[in-house]
């Protein structure tokens, strides 16, 4: 026996805009309209079907009437009303899945803590692919793009699912408002979708340069280097990596299920990979790899003076300040001509902070600045951090 749908809450939270959607999708028609009322659906396949969907939720009986939709898709799908509803309420979003197979998962539960951190994980992945999405780039610092942050404020998680520890990502998709034909320009896609379609496209990037970086005669990161342009990056691999560690994971599946309000990406774009726990550590040395050789291009340097080096008979000397670098304080070195070490010398004589502007890349343990601007003081009461 199916369960029946009756909650007024459950039913009034769905959207008239997703419940079109959905029937769009499942090949349902308008046949009429009562502008701003209501809109009445028939399904050719189901001559006898019929469902009007009211055209806002302020309507005094939008609940009865969504009961009334449930009740007719249950009878035309022979599915449970559970099921359908679930789906109405994601159909104005991509779904992302996350399904980690491990025996500590095998009844669908989850330490609190391995949880804690999983969801932190699968933000890191779909934020390492918000970021990619507006450009790709081998490693994403502290100072994301505004357009990803802007995107993971947007961005929900779903219910948790059965079938070992399945996590849910729900990725907002704006509604179609026109048709394509052959002799269209195909719109650009809306921002939420270029985002899941570079996590699923990076995602299978990386994981295909991990199965041929660990097969290899010899050691090659050019293989990863190379999918950078396709979304691949440090933050990408260690959540991935991160995702398995949680939980001692021995596979970890990544599926989507693309809105209805929209068209569904080309059969191009994969929709399910399987990642193995055999590839966490090329995963790994991958991530290192490219933070390893990562550099901060125009980036400000600000803070103290604590070392002054200059040979004998030489205008210019190497200054080393102790300045935040990403999350972390990191006494970075570089070499001034003459004019700007005689600053940073009288700086550091009247404990006054610099700052100066240039590319920071990390050589072994240590920072280096290149190409350096001029330096100058900086203001009494800056912030350094």
């Amino acid at each position: 026996m199916r369960a029946t749908i009756k909650d007024a809450q459950a039913l009034g939270s769905l959207a008239p805009a997703n419940v079109v959607g959905y029937l769009r999708a499942h090949g349902w028609e308008k046949f009429s309209e009562v502008r701003g009322r209501f809109s009445v659906w028939i399904n050719r396949r189901h001559p006898q079907a019929e469902v009007a969907i009211p055209a806002t939720r302020s309507t005094s009986d939008y609940a009865s009437q969504l009961y009334s939709v449930l009740r007719e898709l249950e009878e035309v799908e022979d599915r449970s009303q559970l099921e359908i509803l679930k789906d109405l309420y994601n159909s104005g979003f991509d779904v992302v899945r996350l399904a980690a197979q491990s025996p500590s998962t095998t009844d669908g539960t989850v330490k609190i803590d391995a949880g804690v951190n999983l969801f932190g994980q699968a933000r890191e992945i779909l934020m390492a692919a918000a970021c990619a999405a507006v450009k790709p780039r081998p490693v994403f610092h502290s100072r994301k793009p505004q357009q990803a942050i802007d995107y993971m404020s947007k961005a929900r998680l779903g219910q948790t699912e059965h079938g070992s520890y399945v996590l849910t990502l729900l990725s907002p998709s704006a509604p179609q408002l026109s048709a394509y034909s052959d002799t269209d320009l195909f719109p650009e896609e809306p921002f939420e979708r270029l985002v899941i379609r570079r996590l699923v496209e990076s995602v299978e990037l990386a994981t295909t340069a991990a199965e041929i970086t660990a097969t290899a005669d010899r050691p090659d990161f050019g293989t990863f280097q190379s999918v950078v342009e396709g979304g691949v990056s440090a933050n990408l691999c260690e959540g991935i990596a991160g995702f398995f560690a949680t939980i001692e994971a021995s596979t970890i599946d990544l599926s989507v299920a693309w809105a209805l309000n929209r068209p569904s990406p080309t059969h191009q774009t994969p929709y399910k990979i399987r990642v193995t726990s055999d590839l966490v550590p090329t995963l790994e040395e991958a991530a290192r790899l490219f933070r390893a050789h990562d550099k901060l291009e125009g980036y400000l340097i600000e803070g103290p003076v604590v070392k002054l080096e200059r040979p004998d008979g030489q205008q210019s000397g190497y200054v080393t300040i102790f300045a935040r670098v990403e999350d972390s304080m990191r006494k970075v070195r570089m070499e001034l001509p003459e004019l700007s070490y005689n600053l940073a010398t009288q700086a550091h004589a009247s404990y006054r902070p610099v700052k100066i502007t240039g590319t920071v890349i990390r050589e072994g343990r240590s920072y280096r600045l290149h190409n350096p601007t001029e330096l100058t003081l900086a203001l009494e009461d800056d912030d350094l951090g």
